[in-house]
């Protein structure tokens, strides 16, 4: 049976200025470049994930045996029409827009960030715009309906980006109270330290991503502290990560019986790499797309400390080059 890995969550359309240095309240200051590119937590690790599959598939008989993956998002998007639509689907290869996204008809432009990035730091800010009404309980569950009968889709992984948290804790609720929806396993994001609810989300997916910001931002000191202290407010079998930027990443597995695996990694680099950080726009998408790859392919062959590593390696190689193109044969070894 083929299986399916469905990320729910935003797609943005991104304008991007890179700048020397990040200019003063009221200043002037000319950008050394301009470019306009897809964007979306979601979006940007399937933009990952779609490369490391293809790489794959290429080189094994799974293509041949029926057993690959199939990517869908389910997405919020303007009028199927609109020229932003058109520019979003053009950004991927094998991705599938429908049929689970969700077309707004009377909506013409996608959600928008505008992010300024400086070449002085290596830091991004970002402001973003979405005037596009968000998914509901009932969206979601009809397009899980439609992809459990027109996919077949009864195997393989929910991923959240934790852009709505009580919606998408309603939305967790259905999938596991269906029972064409048994052979899905749910991942979820807990990223921006503002969203009210993200904890009660966590509790109910078999796999969480923190972010630094998050961590932090609650009081912990490094990703191991964060992991310990959230280990007794999730699941009993249960993969959490954390990635903490320069000092690398950590991920501990508990299983159903309680013993316990972790595993730390340190960031990668290039050898000898003596300058500074080039794009780290989706460096944390990348990391998603590495061990939902890891988690889906290797899960029996490859140990906790192999999966981290492989996503950590490959979030590390996306920030030293602009954009996504080439990551998923960047690191053939694996």
């Amino acid at each position: 049976m083929r299986r399916h890995i469905i990320a729910v969550g935003a797609i943005y359309i991104d304008t991007i200025l890179t700048v020397p240095y990040y200019p003063g309240e009221d200043h002037k200051l000319r950008a050394t470049s301009l470019s306009r590119r897809r964007g979306g937590n979601c979006a940007n690790t399937f933009e990952v994930l779609e490369q490391l599959i293809k790489y794959r598939e290429s080189s094994s008989d799974s293509r041949q045996n029926g057993d690959g993956i199939s990517l869908h998002l389910l997405s919020v998007l303007p009028a199927k029409d609109s020229d932003a639509v058109s520019f979003i689907r053009d950004s991927f290869r094998s991705v599938a827009l429908d049929p689970c996204s969700i077309y707004r008809k009377d909506a013409h432009e996608a959600a928008s960030s505008y992010i300024i990035k400086s070449q002085e730091t290596g830091s991004r800010t970002i402001v973003s715009y979405n005037e596009l009404p968000e998914l509901s309980v009932e969206e979601f569950v009809a397009k899980a309906k439609v992809m459990s009968v027109l996919e077949d889709a009864r195997e393989g992984w929910y991923h959240f980006e934790g852009r709505n948290p009580f919606v998408v804790l309603d939305c967790i609720k259905y999938l596991r109270s269906s029972q064409e929806h048994h052979g899905f396993k749910i991942s979820v994001e807990v990223e921006k330290p503002t969203r009210e609810g993200l904890m009660r989300i966590a509790a109910e997916a078999d796999l969480v991503f923190y972010s630094k910001t998050w961590a932090e931002a609650k009081g912990f000191g490094s990703a191991k502290e964060c992991l310990e202290q959230q280990l007794s407010h999730t699941r009993k079998d249960v993969l959490l990560c954390c990635t903490w930027g320069s000092d690398g990443a950590t991920a501990v597995q508990r299983s159903s019986t309680g013993s316990k695996s972790w595993a730390t990694v340190k960031a990668w680099k290039p050898v000898e790499f003596t300058g500074s950080v080039i794009d780290a726009i989706g460096a944390g998408d990348t990391f998603i797309a590495g061990m939902l790859f890891a988690l889906s392919h290797h899960s029996g062959d490859w140990s906790l400390e192999q999966k981290v590593n492989f996503a950590n390696e490959i979030a590390g190689r996306k920030v030293f080059q602009e954009g996504f193109a080439g990551l998923g044969v960047a690191i053939p070894s694996y």
